[in-house]
């Protein structure tokens, strides 16, 4: 608008027309910016992890190379290639493997090569569909998990199709079916099975608050199997098998300020199968878990009974393939050379578990916390079978229940006898800026005859180990990593010792020496001398990573998650490849 000056001498102001004012407006706003065009959306990514052994001639372990019972050629390799493909409301994705002369301890089934994972899936809002392979748990996993675990040489994906729905108001459902992952080879058998949750914190926030929280579940699950010819041992009958088998699971997790409460309880028919020497005893596990978490504290106490609650999609497998379900062993998970020499793994037959642990965090410039503080971790298990009704003279396992019969029942509440049970405790104290360590204690109780199937110079094992280690940071971008372990018992193969020293010159290199002596001097067994190390280089670029060791691996098992491999003894050059793009 003109002065009012101006407007007195005549001259009017002209009225700008509505383009020019929205011309101008829209010179001042920002301009909008372009989507991408769902090709630029696109995304690739994927994964690669290679590992080689090249064995040789062990003359002090008596070990050949040329043994075809442990090494199935000169050159051993477990190759996976992961591709992954997302784009909006959809994704691709598979797996190759190369494993035609697999690393040793592997089943021999374990040895082949291909593209034995792939899938699709198709997501919308709240829904999404999966056609190939998939991995699923419900729950605790009780009555379903599967999943990857490539130091087992355990993948039991089941092929078919999925959906998953969330509805809104705290809701989620899902559905599957189809067969399972043997190896290279999927068992004749069809799954199929739903989930329902719903998380009542979700659907009433305001009745519940930030404080508080409840999520109930409940699981079905089924199999098809078609019935295979089974005798007794005196051939006298041909047991009827079931040919459908039906497993439910309901659970509630309960939030309470910082307390958190998890109840789970599992049921499955009779399964007739090669774990339960072909009986007609259902199955059922109970798990009850309670955590409390704070600042500078946290608590754990769980219970877990399981009785006859081995289901495979293969009745009449054994080993570590085919399982349907899992049960989680609640044991500490040990990654200490010595600590974990005695690894528990869970009895399908039906056990008693038992499982705590207190954190506590000495706070700074107090008596205990020091000038950086103390972290302390006390934890343990006990582990035992269920008291069972073996008649006279009867050995106390699967194989003396009488085939088609009902097998022996136990009273809920009484325990048998000692499985595995371990005490362990942990400190962690930062002395100064460059130097900090770790001191930890395991006492373990070890039944080999349970576990393994045999003892050596005693079925139960009492184990005391002592682990000291110490990190140094020389320089900004080198540190100095050294462990000192010694395990001491009278059973077994007697003491061992073992030292490690990790030097990190960062972002690129890291040397490792270590070592394991066993030191046993038993009447019985003979002085053993056996030494088993191991030099390693390891180079970081980018998002490549390249290891390569020579040395000797000690004889034992290797346990996850409560499920072990035998991985024999053998020497030889390691290399490893792993890459992430």
């Amino acid at each position: 608008m003109l002065p009012a000056a101006v407007m007195a001498e005549g001259v009017t102001a002209e009225k700008p027309d509505s383009a020019s004012v929205a011309q101008g407006y829209s010179s001042l706003s920002p301009k909008k910016e372009k989507e991408p065009n769902w090709f630029r959306k696109i995304r690739l990514s994927g994964s690669v992890q290679t590992e080689f052994l090249i064995p040789v001639t062990d003359k002090g372990m008596g070990i050949p190379h040329t043994d075809r019972d442990v090494y199935a050629a000169d050159v051993l390799n477990n190759t996976y290639f992961d591709l992954t493909l997302t784009a909006p409301y959809l994704s691709l994705g598979g797996r190759f493997e190369w494993a035609k002369w697999p690393l040793p301890g592997y089943e021999k089934d374990f040895a082949g090569w291909g593209v034995p994972y792939f899938w699709a899936t198709g997501h919308y809002k709240g829904l999404s569909v999966t056609a190939g392979d998939f991995y699923e748990q419900f729950g605790s996993g009780l009555i379903l998990r599967t999943y990857q675990e490539r130091s087992l040489g355990i993948d039991n994906a089941i092929r078919g199709g999925r959906i998953k729905l969330n509805p809104g108001g705290g809701v989620s459902l899902t559905a599957l079916g189809g067969k399972q992952r043997r190896y290279w080879e999927h068992n004749s058998s069809w799954l199929w099975g739903g989930d329902v949750e719903w998380n009542l914190a979700e659907a009433f926030p305001k009745a519940f608050g930030s404080d508080y929280g409840l999520t109930a579940g409940f699981s079905y699950v089924g199999k098809h199997e078609k019935e295979t010819t089974v005798f007794t041992a005196d051939n006298a009958y041909r047991l009827n098998l079931p040919e459908n088998t039906a497993a439910f699971d309901a659970r509630l997790n309960a939030k309470i300020k910082d307390f958190n409460i998890l109840a789970e309880a599992a049921t499955k028919n009779n399964e007739p199968s090669a774990d339960n020497h072909y009986t007609y005893r259902r199955g059922s596990a109970f798990l009850l878990s309670g955590s409390y978490a704070a600042k500078g504290f946290s608590a754990l106490l769980q219970a877990k009974r399981s009785d006859n609650m081995s289901w495979r999609s293969d009745r009449g497998m054994t080993g570590i393939s085919s399982f349907i379900n899992h049960l989680p062993a609640f044991t500490m998970t040990q990654t200490y050379a010595l600590a974990a020499m005695y690894p528990y793994a869970t009895q399908a037959d039906g056990e008693w578990a038992f499982q705590g642990e207190v954190r506590y965090t000495f706070k700074r410039k107090t008596p205990l916390g020091g000038k950086y503080g103390t972290s302390v971790r006390l934890s343990g298990s006990y582990i035992a079978g269920l008291d069972r009704d073996y008649p006279a003279g009867a050995a106390h396992v699967p194989a003396s229940y009488p085939v088609g019969s009902d097998g022996f029942g136990t009273p809920f509440w009484k325990m048998g006898e000692l499985y595995y049970g371990d005490l362990n405790f942990e400190l962690n104290k930062k002395l100064s800026k460059s130097f900090q360590f770790t001191f930890f204690y395991l006492f373990q109780k070890y039944n080999q005859k349970v576990v393994l199937g045999h003892g050596v110079n005693g079925d139960m094992v009492t184990a005391n180990t002592f682990i000291f280690e110490g990190q140094w940071k020389i320089k900004p971008r080198t540190q100095l990593r050294f462990e000192a372990q010694w395990l001491h018992t009278e059973q077994d193969l007697g003491d061992w010792l073992a030292a490690t020293v990790e030097l990190s010159l960062a972002p690129h290199w890291m040397f490792t020496i270590t070592d394991m002596q066993n030191f046993n001097h038993d009447a019985k067994l003979g002085p053993t001398t056996k030494n088993y190390y191991t030099f390693g280089v390891t180079y970081n670029y980018l998002r490549n990573r390249f290891y390569v060791a020579y040395g000797r691996t000690r004889e034992g098992y290797n346990c996850s998650g409560g499920i072990c491999r035998w991985v024999p003894a053998s020497k030889g050059f390691t290399i490893t490849y792993n890459y992430t793009f």
